[in-house]
């Protein structure tokens, strides 16, 4: 599962972002440390937005075949087909004389 920085998490970093700059005398350089875990947080952000808009992405595209959908018949034969009343006469006769059993 995807880590996504919350609130507390970006105040923390941002103190140790301050308590650092105090720890080095005379210099606006930030500890190793410090510039990675900046990183990492920043990469999994970008990963986060990414994400997200990914998915926003994939479900409106869903959203919009699934309304062209709709507005098509939902089998291709359905548009091509005609009824015939002596087939359906037919097969109901045939349903009728199936359900007779023979002791």
């Amino acid at each position: 599962m995807l880590c996504v920085p919350q609130l507390p998490e970006l105040l923390l970093l941002a103190a140790l972002t301050a308590t650092a700059r105090g720890q080095t005398v005379g210099s606006q350089q930030l500890q190793p440390w410090l510039i990675g875990l900046t990183a990492v947080v920043v990469f999994l952000f970008v990963v986060f937005v990414l994400l997200l808009v990914g998915r926003l992405w994939r479900l409106r595209t869903r959203r919009e075949h699934e309304d062209s959908s709709e507005q098509q018949p939902a089998h291709s034969m359905e548009r091509a087909a005609y009824s015939n009343a002596a087939a359906e006469k037919d097969s109901d006769d045939e349903r009728e004389k199936s359900k007779a059993t023979s002791l």
